[in-house]
């Protein structure tokens, strides 16, 4: 039997390392009024706001900005491995597609 080898999937850019878990967090004002912004486990946050929405619109900007995952190391069990969309996963990194039907072996 001979020995099989793998190769590794490119390094994550630093930026990537980075764990992003963002959120958005109600708060009460000095007026007592509620405010919402956006919180990410990245140390991003937002300004505070009277709206919902307008910290879900701070938290899209954020995720926009991230840099974009790699076909190679894009995560096909999100739920399982606790990845989101814009972050690497470690366990689906480098393998190859179930149906990837382009890579025919010969024998």
């Amino acid at each position: 039997m001979a020995p099989t080898t793998t190769t590794a999937s490119a390094p994550a850019p630093a930026s990537a390392l980075v764990r992003h878990r963002p959120v958005i967090a109600r708060g009460v004002t000095d007026l007592g009024h509620t405010s919402y912004r956006l919180d990410c486990s990245c140390g991003t946050t937002s300004k505070e706001h009277s709206a919902r929405r307008l910290a879900e619109w701070d938290l899209g900007e954020h995720v926009a900005t991230l840099p974009k995952v790699p076909a190679g190391q894009q995560c096909r069990d999100a739920k399982r491995h606790d990845r989101r969309h814009w972050e690497p996963c470690t366990l689906c990194a480098g393998q190859a597609s179930l149906f990837d039907l382009g890579a025919e072996v010969t024998a």
